[in-house]
């Protein structure tokens, strides 16, 4: 610990060694610690830099622009750096407060903000990072295209490389790709969280939405509406409020399951045949 803080300062150019404060929740990719300096609290996170190339660099950059083009809350990235084997991203702290009813509301109303961030086309300027796995973002000008070509098939190649998948399940990906136009209502791109699952929001103090952990790339948005389904953790609030700013089209919620088979192929790929089941299920209805 004293090397990270020691790295801290140095690239930081702090006048006195930060101090440590306590670890913090990270997952399984960073160490996550909270430190102290010149008065702030500061949020650490710290992986290598050999595994995952890049990784804190392209989410400094993700959280750059949302800060630039919304008015959704994220965290403000102070500075990233490479020490040795390890990256770094120091980020602002801010505290969690209760899941409250208004505070459901404001993430609805918040979302639907950032959704209406335009785009000509889908996908971002670099490729980064969905968890741990690799996230291709290479512009299309149609979603069907960009869903098949940079998130189902990827994926797919991935698990059947690594023996989870056979060819059989690949055939039925490449029939399922084939009808992909005629699912997705006809959409603008939207700026997306990219990986809005439960764990990667909080309610403030200040009962305000707070969105961290992003996996950006312009999309269609009900795929971070898919997302949300996937594990709970949103409310009744969340998507009237939601509606309310960016009205989502009909038949929206039959389609959740197609907005679910990509974070379901990097499950599968992540933590193994579990997640087959799911995917299955939206693959044989074609």
């Amino acid at each position: 610990m004293l090397r990270d803080l020691e790295a801290i300062q140095k690239h930081c150019e702090l006048e006195y060694t930060p101090v440590f404060k306590r670890v913090l929740n990270g997952g399984d990719i960073n160490e996550v610690f909270l430190i102290e300096s010149n008065h702030s609290l500061w949020v650490v996170k710290k992986n290598n830099k050999d595994r995952f190339p890049g990784m804190l660099e392209k989410e400094s950059n993700a959280l750059k622009t949302y800060l630039e083009k919304t008015s959704a809350f994220y965290p403000k990235p102070i500075h990233n750096f490479s020490e040795g084997e390890y990256q770094y991203l120091l980020l602002d702290y801010v505290e969690q407060g209760e899941n409250t009813a208004s505070g459901q509301r404001r993430l609805g109303v918040e979302l639907g903000k950032q959704h209406l961030v335009p785009s000509e086309n889908f996908g971002w300027s670099e490729d980064n990072y969905i968890g741990s796995l690799s996230q291709r973002n290479e512009y299309k000008d149609n979603w069907a295209e960009f869903y098949a070509s940079q998130r189902i098939l990827p994926q797919t190649k991935l698990a059947f490389d690594g023996n989870i998948v056979d060819r059989s399940f690949v055939q039925k990906i490449d029939h399922y790709c084939s009808h992909l136009e005629n699912i997705f209502p006809i959409e603008k791109p939207s700026l997306l969280h990219g990986d809005l699952w439960g764990g990667n929001y909080f309610i403030t103090k200040n009962e305000e939405p707070f969105f961290y952990d992003p996996a950006v790339y312009f999309g269609h948005r009900e795929m971070d509406i898919a997302m949300t389904f996937l594990f709970g953790g949103f409310s009744e609030e969340f998507y009237r409020s939601y509606d309310e700013t960016f009205q989502l089209e009909k038949g929206w919620k039959e389609r959740v399951p197609h907005g679910q088979l990509y974070p379901n192929l990097v499950h599968l790929n992540l933590f193994g045949p579990a997640y087959l089941g799911a995917i299955t299920k939206v693959l044989d209805k074609f």
